[in-house]
């Protein structure tokens, strides 16, 4: 028989390793492997595991029309390929090579090491295969942005027969129960879903998605919000540039969706020339941290630092998993400028709770400067980024009923502000080291920022 393994390319359609399996005309079979390795890498998080589950129970449900199974383990793929091996002979096994961690690459070592003892065929197949020079990097991949999407004939398929007791016993790891509890404030996983999500943004969504590149507000409706189902393998990035150059065809908004190809464009232009991914296994600074340290740490962790915007920020990410690039920049900001003996814990804490991560991409917005400043002015953002006032007031309810003046630098709310405002400093909400406060902005210029506020 023959195997395709499933990573992270949770789909059907323009999936290369599925129909070179199908037209190989052997029995299949169709698994996923929740990996131990996996699950315990310091980035992984139940949200996670959610999105994966969601996806594979759409995957099952649209397979299943067709009488085809596809199988989830709770083991390593190397033990479970072993005693699949073992017990009925495997010929190929078809997939996508998954990179970025160190602990992928040592698996991965181990699977070819396996697989050429065994004379067993191990199709890895790339994403886009036979990456050119950097110069002609663009137009390689508008090539193969129009190459046809293809959609798997599942009437040639063959599903490879095995026993119910057998299957069980490939299955050596607890069943993680609580990814089966839904949770509504995060973005649903699977194919169907990321159709639904592509087509609502292209026709519907995309209207002011200029505006909502940089606007955290307008960024929870009008943003693609298509990364997760990127990252996951949900949906290819050739299905969506094609699919918004037919929305573009049909004059749904072409210069809203030019610049989001641009964005798709540099997306994957990241992903293929980064070699190195993040992973959460890097050590501390060999500095030493105070209690206080300590505490201003997991204030930051749980947005409750005393920056509204930051704190704001930071529950979105917590709850949704999902900022726009500007809000995680300002969390990172805060981090290795103001926190820097907990960087490594802190991007770990960022990559376990934003739903889209992805190890290559991570690494490359993690490593990079901050801009020109060596610090980004949580107030200066807080006056200048587009509807912060909103956003603020959704994240931050105990500051709801503060004037803008006041929801930018709580920290001015005289007594009787507090008395009058039901905000009481240090109490309802916290106040940061006062050493962490930037000095105030010219009279002219705040007053500028409050009033296009």
């Amino acid at each position: 028989m023959n195997i395709l393994w499933f990573q992270r390319d949770l789909r059907l359609a323009d999936h290369a390793p599925l129909q070179a399996a199908i037209e190989a005309g052997q029995p299949l079979l169709l698994l996923y492997c929740y990996e131990p390795a996996l699950l315990s890498e310091g980035h992984f998080n139940p949200r996670h595991g959610r999105f994966i589950m969601e996806s594979l129970q759409n995957l099952n449900s649209i397979l299943k029309n067709s009488g085809i199974v596809l199988h989830v383990f709770r083991n390593d793929f190397l033990a479970v390929l072993k005693k699949i091996h073992r017990r009925y002979g495997v010929g190929c096994v078809f997939s996508y090579r998954e990179r970025g961690l160190n602990v992928l690459e040592h698996r991965n070592a181990a699977i070819e090491a396996f697989c050429d003892e065994n004379e067993i065929q191990w199709h890895a197949s790339e994403p886009l295969e036979g990456l050119p020079p950097a110069a002609d990097w663009k137009k390689f991949w508008q090539k193969e942005m129009k190459k046809p999407v293809t959609a798997p004939d599942l009437s040639k398929l063959k599903p490879a027969s095995v026993s119910i007791g057998f299957i069980e016993e490939l299955a050596v790891i607890d069943t993680p129960d609580h990814y089966h509890i839904p949770d509504f404030h995060f973005q649903r996983g699977g194919p169907e879903q990321a159709e639904d999500w592509l087509n609502s943004f292209l026709k519907i969504r995309a209207v002011q998605y200029l505006e909502a590149d940089n606007n955290p507000y307008l960024s929870r409706y009008n943003a693609s919000r298509l990364s997760p189902y990127i990252s996951w393998g949900n949906i290819s990035v050739r299905q969506v540039f094609q699919a918004s150059q037919q929305a573009m065809k049909e004059g749904f908004y072409p210069k809203a969706l030019k610049e989001f190809l641009t964005h798709l464009y540099k997306r994957d232009y990241i992903l293929f020339t980064t070699h190195q991914g993040y992973a959460c296994d890097s050590e501390d600074s060999g500095a030493v941290a105070d209690e206080n340290q300590q505490r201003l740490f997991d204030r930051w962790k749980t947005g409750t630092l005393g920056f509204p915007l930051v704190d704001a920020a930071m529950r979105c990410l917590l709850e949704t998993g999902y900022l726009i690039p500007r809000l995680r920049f300002l969390l990172l900001s805060v981090l290795k400028q103001r926190l820097p003996e907990f960087e490594a814990k802190g991007l770990c804490w960022l990559a376990q709770h934003s739903l889209d991560f992805e190890p290559r991409l991570f690494y490359y917005y993690a490593s990079q400067p901050l801009g020109s400043r060596t610090f980004l002015n949580p107030v200066k953002e807080s006056h200048t980024m587009p509807s912060s006032i909103h956003f603020m007031r959704i994240w931050l309810p105990e500051l709801v009923a503060l004037p803008p003046r006041f929801l930018h630098e709580p920290w001015l709310l005289k007594r009787a502000d507090q008395n009058r405002y039901s905000v009481w400093l240090g109490s309802s909400y916290p106040v940061p080291p006062k050493e962490w406060i930037p000095r105030r902005m010219r009279k002219k210029k705040l007053q500028s920022r409050l009033l296009s506020s």
